[in-house]
Order: structure tokens, then sequence, then C-alpha cells
């Protein structure tokens, strides 16, 4: 069985700083005593009455919990080689049996060989209660591929007093360009690749030693912000940023790629760029760059980190998946084998 283990603290935590930042019972079981001699009937009304008075009241059987169920990809969406498949729950599963047995996974119809992990990527009070679920391969998606994925787990378990809502039956999205962009830390450059050809070469500065970039694969999360209350785009690809000496200050072209505050876009106040590392974290691109980058870019491209100050991107820092051996992916994350 899987059983839910909620990770308490996560060393991660300390380096938020550094980027920039926009119960019920089961079935009674009934026990039959044999090898004793019968007792004699009653044989009042009184002793009758009085029987029935003291014969216990069965408990209602409560009513299960309904665990809610929703995809972050769209029917007919295309995403980037790098974006696994995300799954939310609410309130927390506490036993996967059922699911990982119901839902399956096909890769243009061909069953896929990856496997799911369960995490708790927030620390949010207000969303405590979500946890997320992520399907990869153990390497990237292949290219123009189509993916489905079967989820008929309507009424299922979910742990004791839960079962799964029916809402969420299939998903089916597409997988585009192999976009994969290999950014050093070292030599400050940034090789953007299409399906294995280099299409683009830039210089870039990243973040400075008391607020380093992380290392490792990353994904590319959101591209712009809406304007509140809106489901329109501010122009440009501006995002409001806050950091350290500035609230609220549009940047633009700006392409998310950590759940912590991480952004490639276009930085035209820095001078350093491709000399020195001096942001708060994100990668900072010449205006013409992160222009380019970001009409470039799809949600679920693959951005590479090698040569930088700070630690390996978490697992739960967005789209971390790739930076788990596939040994500890197969784990399972918060629901593990037992």
């Amino acid at each position: 069985m899987r059983t839910i283990r909620i990770i308490a603290a996560l060393a991660a935590a300390l380096l938020l700083a550094a980027a920039c930042t926009s119960g019920g019972t089961g079935p009674e079981i009934t026990k039959t005593v044999t090898g004793h001699a019968a007792a004699p009937a009653a044989t009042s009304s009184a002793a009758s009455t009085a029987a029935a008075s003291t014969s216990p009241t069965p408990s209602p059987t409560p009513k299960p919990k309904i665990v809610r169920v929703s995809a972050m990809q769209n029917d007919d969406g295309t995403y980037g080689i790098g974006l696994p498949v995300v799954l939310f729950f609410s309130p927390l599963p506490t036993d996967s049996t059922a699911f990982t047995n119901a839902v399956k996974v096909t890769v243009d119809g061909q069953p896929a060989d990856g496997a799911w992990y369960w995490e708790q990527p927030t620390l949010d009070e207000k969303n405590a209660d979500i946890v997320e679920a992520h399907f990869r391969l153990q390497h990237y998606w292949p290219a123009d591929s189509h993916i489905h994925v079967s989820i008929p787990i309507g009424g299922l378990s979910a742990g004791k007093g839960l079962v799964y809502s029916n809402k969420l039956t299939s998903l089916d999205f597409r997988i585009g360009d192999a976009h994969v962009s290999y950014v050093d830390g070292r030599t400050l450059n940034m090789r953007v690749t299409s399906n294995g050809k280099v299409v683009h070469r830039m210089q870039v500065s990243l973040g400075k030693a008391a607020t380093p970039t992380f290392n490792g694969v990353k994904v590319v999360m959101q591209k712009g912000e809406d304007l509140p209350g809106t489901n329109t785009l501010r122009p440009n690809g501006t995002v409001m940023m806050n950091g350290p000496g500035y609230t609220n200050d549009p940047v633009q072209w700006s392409v998310r790629i950590t759940r912590s505050g991480e952004y490639v876009h276009s930085a035209p106040w820095n001078g350093e760029i491709g000399a020195r590392s001096t942001s708060n974290g994100c990668t900072n691109l010449r205006p013409a760059d992160g222009e380019w980058f970001y009409k470039f870019a799809h949600v679920g491209d693959v951005v590479e980190y090698t040569g930088t100050d700070g630690g390996t991107m978490p697992v739960w820092d967005g789209f971390g998946d790739w930076n788990a051996s596939w040994g500890q992916w197969q784990a399972g994350g918060l629901l593990l084998n037992h």
C-alpha cells in the first residue's frame, strides 16, 4: 500500500529569497461464537422488552469525503518535452493503490514506461490541502507526440473514508518541438536548440554570490502574467516583480522557470550581461534576446543550468522533476510502496 508522508520542512526554502518573485470507520465485523448451549428463550413480554431496550443501536456508516481531481494541462494543448503530466488532488489522498492501478498513460498509443511521483510543493496555508501527482518518463517526452491519460478513478478509494471524484476521466495533449536551452554559469552564455539544432546563442548575467541561480534542469512554467482579475496578459510579456530594493517593478519579456521566482527575462538596466553575474537569481538577457526567447519559448520547454553558484533546483520548486534520479522518482515521493 502507498501511504502519505508529508514533508515537514524543505531545506531549499532558505534559497527562496535569492530569486525574483512576483475520518470514518470501516464496516463492522460480526463475530459468531460457537460451541455453547443455547440459552433458554424469554417467556414473558417484560423480558422481551428488557432485551430490546439493551440492544445497541448500530452507528450509521459515515459518508466518504470526495477527493477532487484536476489537471494542469488542457485537452488539445501543446507543451514542451519537459512538462510532466500534472494532476491536483484535494483533500489529500492517503492511499494511492487504487489510483496507480487504474490510471494508464500512453505515448502515441503505446504504454508509457514512466512513474508517478507525489509531492506537496507549497507551504502556503491556503493551499495546504492540495497535493500534486506528476508522471514522467525516464527521459524527456519524444517531440511531436500525443499523450493520452486514462483516469477511470471515480468512486475508487483514496484512503480510509476518501473516494475520488469522477469529474476528470481522461486527458489528451500534444508535445511539440524539442526545445532545450543550455545556460553555462562559467562562460555566461546561453545556447538554444530546437530538435537538436542550435537556433540562437546569447549572453547572460545570473545571480550574484548573495542570491545565486539554481543549477539543474528547469522547465518553463509560465510566460508573462495576467492583469489582475482578467484572463488577459500584460503587454510585452510584463511581470510585476518584487525583490531586494524594489516592489512591483515591471519587467518585460519574462519567462518563469521556478516556483520560487526565477525568470529568464529582458534586463536593459544590466550593463554586466556576458561579463559577470549581478542579478537576484534570474537570468538577465539583453532586450532583443529577451524578446526573442519569450516568443520562442513554450510552457514545458527545458532550460538546463550548469556552473552556477547555487545548489540544485529542488524537485518541488516548479517542475524540478528532472532533478530527481530515476530511482528516486520511481520510489513515489510522498506516497511510498510498502
